[in-house]
């Protein structure tokens, strides 16, 4: 249940599933070695590469979300720590701005990514009824699932690429990816995400969804939840044990029938995203991987 998914995807006092997905380091995408140090800006001289921007506030709440971002670097941590993993044909635009809605987007016709500054309220609504102190940690971390979410909207039109099943389980599949590709931190980043796919699934608990959720291209929240937590769980079994609902376990989250299927599934995400993306890899990434 989701209910579960903030006690055991959050570090305790005691050794727990919780603990082993926050510390432990993540199976690395495209390369198998330690986590790659985003590039300086400016040090790029081989491709495109996300360039951040801060558009005015309208409002004292998007004024507060704007610090917020400024002072925490979001963007830009984003920005750099893709920029290390993989090249884009130009300069692609990510900007901070006024929406009328509160979801970060990629604009295929203007070419740019926009992260809203309503997201940031909206998601500390979401982490606060959660509990637990570290809000504004899982605030960031879910704005980087977003944010690299956006960015395999942006690669699958840039770069023309295949896809086959819905675009928007793709580009989940991808952000997953490139977090579990990272240190701890992005592994911490990867878990806020699910647990805010969890809470919404929670909030939206015994009611019919409806046609437009049903119709709608994304997948329903709570698929998402335990999709993020299959790809996350299978790019390290034995790390992130303890997120499977198993004997002497009971408060997993992740039913063991779909997790015993997930080590295989990360497999072909990860090889089917590295073929996709091949050429388009920074030269770090594109290096044999060490066994």
């Amino acid at each position: 249940m989701p209910a579960a998914a903030r006690t055991r995807l959050r570090p305790g006092p005691r050794r727990s599933p919780g603990r082993a997905l926050r510390l432990a380091v993540a199976a690395v995408l495209l390369t198998g070695c330690a986590s790659t140090a985003a590039a300086p800006d400016g040090a790029r001289d081989d491709g495109g590469r996300l360039v951040v921007a801060y558009e005015p506030a309208r409002t004292a709440e998007e004024r507060a979300a704007r610090a917020f971002l400024r002072e925490r670097r979001v963007l830009e941590d984003a920005a750099r720590y893709a920029a290390a993993r993989v090249t884009l044909p130009r300069d692609v635009p990510l900007r901070a701005a006024s929406c009328a809605a509160p979801n970060p987007y990629w604009d295929e016709k203007s070419g740019r990514i926009t992260y809203c500054y309503g997201f940031v309220p909206e998601a500390r609504k979401v982490f606060a009824g959660l509990g637990g102190a570290a809000v504004d940690e899982d605030v960031v971390g879910l704005s980087h699932g977003v944010l690299f979410h956006e960015l395999g909207h942006a690669l699958v039109d840039l770069y023309e690429l295949p896809v086959t099943g819905r675009e928007e389980d793709a580009v989940d599949q991808l952000a997953v990816l490139l977090l579990a590709s990272g240190d701890a931190r992005h592994t911490a980043y990867a878990i806020s995400t699910i647990s805010a796919w969890g809470a919404l699934w929670k909030a939206s608990e015994g009611g019919d969804p409806g046609v437009a959720a049903y119709s709608d291209v994304h997948s329903l929240d709570g698929q998402r939840f335990f999709n993020w937590a299959c790809w996350l769980y299978g790019s390290d079994p034995a790390r992130f044990a303890g997120a499977v609902d198993a004997d002497g376990n009971p408060d997993g989250v992740l039913p063991r029938d779909r997790a015993a299927l997930c080590p295989a599934e990360y497999r072909r995400i990860a090889k089917s995203w590295r073929t996709l993306l091949g050429p388009h890899l920074t030269p770090e990434q594109r290096r044999p991987t060490r066994q």
